[in-house]
């Protein structure tokens, strides 16, 4: 695999992109500004409250959640909008944020389908919660037609 490591840093609200592979179709990793990262974390806590508040989630473990890494997708991402990694140990943990290592949204949601962002969070979170094996089966289909909640 040939790497190569280069940022491009022009302020605070430029953003950040690193590529890390050549091997990744030439799609730059983005971290994304300060605010960008600011609102996409506010978004997912959003998300998380609603769950809460809701009674649908009182038997899950969902401030677990409160520790799962959550970025962006590579771009361009024209396809996706969003993506949940389960953790290594994802078969054996006994929380939904132990079992979910990270979600990476499509950054264009924060700028253009602002309700988008917050179904595919609640999209996202589902995923951690029933786990790898329920992918987008019946469970999964009835708690995501609850959004928005």
């Amino acid at each position: 695999m040939t790497t190569r490591a280069c940022s491009q840093i022009a302020g605070l609200n430029q953003v950040i992109i690193v590529r890390r592979s050549l091997e990744r179709g030439n799609r730059e990793r983005v971290i994304g500004t300060f605010l960008e990262r600011l609102e996409v974390l506010k978004a997912a806590e959003d998300v998380l409250l609603r769950m809460e508040k809701s009674g649908y989630f009182d038997d899950v473990d969902l401030e677990s959640f409160r520790t799962t890494i959550v970025g962006f997708l590579r771009e361009p991402a024209t396809n996706l909008l969003g993506l949940c990694s389960y953790s290594r140990t994802h078969r054996n943990a006994k929380s939904p944020g132990e079992r979910t290592w990270r979600i990476l949204l499509n950054r264009n949601l924060l700028y253009t389908e602002r309700h988008e962002l917050h179904a595919t969070i609640y999209h996202e979170f589902l995923h951690g919660i029933l786990g790898y094996d329920e992918g987008h089966g019946e469970r999964f289909n009835r708690f995501e037609s609850l959004w928005p909640l």
